[in-house]
């Protein structure tokens, strides 16, 4: 007889916890102040290369509500807002990763790489406030982009 798992318990981090209120971007702006900005741009160039890019809130159990960036229904990255913080999360195929590693911005990719976690369907990057790096998370999103 399988037991039960103790209840998941939210994030206390989370930025917004509340399931029955989806938040706004102005609400994720105003909740993450002046972190927002490298966000914003990266976001900023993303749509501008490609209008086609949507964006839609979820609700996780474990993190609360996070927002994801599609381009119909592939999902590009996924953005989960915290209290004073935030992981920006993306997963990359093998053919993504290896032309990463060919380009201009090798060697920050093989250090991430370095403690990536790894899964089936490919590498996962993440970064928080203290480890934002706009130009790798945009050469990141192209490579994806283009596999």
């Amino acid at each position: 007889m399988k037991t039960k798992s103790p209840a998941t318990q939210i994030d206390p981090a989370a930025a917004f916890p509340d399931r029955l209120h989806r938040p706004s971007n102005a609400d994720l702006a105003t909740t993450l102040g002046e972190f927002h900005i490298p966000l914003a741009q990266i976001f900023h160039r993303l749509r501008t290369l490609h209008p086609d890019v949507t964006t839609a809130w979820q609700y996780s159990e474990q993190s609360g509500w996070y927002q994801m960036h599609l381009l119909k229904k592939r999902r590009l990255v996924y953005l989960v807002p915290k209290r004073d913080n935030y992981r920006l999360v993306m997963i990359l195929g093998r053919k993504a990763v290896a032309s990463l590693q060919a380009g201009p911005l090798a060697d920050r990719v093989n250090q991430r790489l370095a403690t990536a976690r790894r899964y089936p369907e490919g590498i996962m990057f993440s970064f928080t406030l203290e480890s934002i790096d706009p130009p790798l998370i945009t050469a990141l999103l192209e490579a994806k982009l283009a596999h």
